[in-house]
């Protein structure tokens, strides 16, 4: 779990949402420096407005897990996470029992026993055991921690937290089913357990759910998809993209921004290319010409950057075969980013001509 800052106020997303103000919660979530994509942040509504979990699929580098980490810090609100990977089990994202405790719990009272009149030992006992189901040895893993917060939360109008199901294509079926009934029911019934379950019924005042995935490893199965409001994360456009890196990069000029995203956009134009460098390369590549004040490109610091975003040995000999493609495009105009750049920049736009 990672805390909100109790020093910070809280924002409900869903409140804003049900007010109609759709466009201060985009906005909220854009100054965390996170530019989401419009209709991805409609499909967020929806889920909002539906008590829907959001499940969003799509590439590596595309935004997913950045999507609910931006809301939790434009929100200030506290976030639950579960990594999926392999051998993750029920007891670390739902529930298990303290079995330590429970042994200490009746071993005490075991003693406490033995001194009791024999008529009175049998009915002692009977209640230890019964008291060793209380909520006190109860462990609760992300999700249930999550589910229980919001339960807490909706008796004292603090908003719920956000549940990030981070590449649920690892979870496996037995893991997706264990989700099925808090996905649909936002409760996690539990065994012997004296309450019964934990969570909340009003769908209102749920865990914010987004579920992504990178559909590599398993395939999600219909009843998990389908506890689900369904986005795809396609890569942005060049508009888009060039918003999201002056977004995520505010100290960059006009020329590292045109630097970083020509030179990314040669990079996947190239025939060959099996991994083509994501949204996520694009920010790390403006972060370092800006870390080292670099406005232009040679042969010899254009290399000296393929370490971002070439990720195998063949794809950087590939590459170092194109060094005089890569540098006339980082270094010609393209309508497209000179002109975005143009609009927020005079002096780019005089630099290209693009005033007249």
């Amino acid at each position: 779990m990672i805390p909100h800052d109790p020093n910070r106020p809280q924002t409900d997303p869903r409140r804003l949402v049900f007010a109609r103000k759709e466009r201060e919660l985009y906005q909220l979530i854009a100054a965390s420096g996170y530019v989401p994509d419009e209709q991805n942040f409609s499909d967020f509504c929806e889920s909002l407005k539906s008590g829907r979990a959001w499940l969003i699929s799509g590439t590596r580098g595309s935004g997913k897990t950045a999507f609910p980490e931006a809301l939790a810090e434009a929100c200030n609100l506290t976030m639950c996470v579960v990594a999926g990977r392999d051998g993750l089990t029920q007891g670390e994202i739902l529930y298990d029992w303290d079995r330590e405790e429970q042994e200490v719990w009746m071993r005490e009272n075991l003693a406490i026993a033995k001194g009791l009149p024999e008529g009175g030992q049998v009915g002692f006992l009977e209640k230890a055991r019964n008291a060793k189901w209380q909520r006190q040895f109860l462990v609760l893993g992300e999700v249930g921690l999550a589910y229980d917060l919001a339960a807490k939360g909706a008796d004292s109008a603090v908003p719920p937290p956000v549940l990030l199901l981070d590449e649920s294509d690892k979870f496996g079926a037995s893991i997706e089913d264990s989700l099925l009934m808090p996905l649909e029911r936002g409760l996690i019934y539990i065994p012997r357990y004296e309450g019964g379950c934990i969570g909340v019924a009003d769908w209102e005042s749920r865990p914010i759910v987004i579920t992504t995935s990178n559909d590599l490893r398993h395939k999600l199965s219909g009843p998990f998809i389908s506890r689900h409001i369904y986005s795809r994360f396609a890569n942005p456009t060049l508009e888009k993209e060039l918003e999201i890196l002056a977004a995520r990069n505010p100290k960059a000029s006009s020329a590292q921004l045109s630097l970083a995203i020509k030179l990314l956009d040669a990079v996947r134009g190239i025939a060959g290319m099996e991994d083509h460098p994501s949204i996520r390369e694009s920010i790390d590549v403006a972060a370092a010409f800006v870390r080292d004040s670099v406005e232009s490109l040679d042969d010899y610091s254009l290399t000296r950057f393929f370490c971002y975003f070439v990720k195998t040995g063949d794809a950087r000999e590939l590459l170092g075969l194109q060094i005089d493609y890569l540098l006339a495009m980082t270094n010609g105009f393209n309508p497209i980013i000179d002109r975005w750049l143009g609009q927020r920049d005079p002096q780019w736009a005089k630099r290209w001509d693009l005033t007249v």
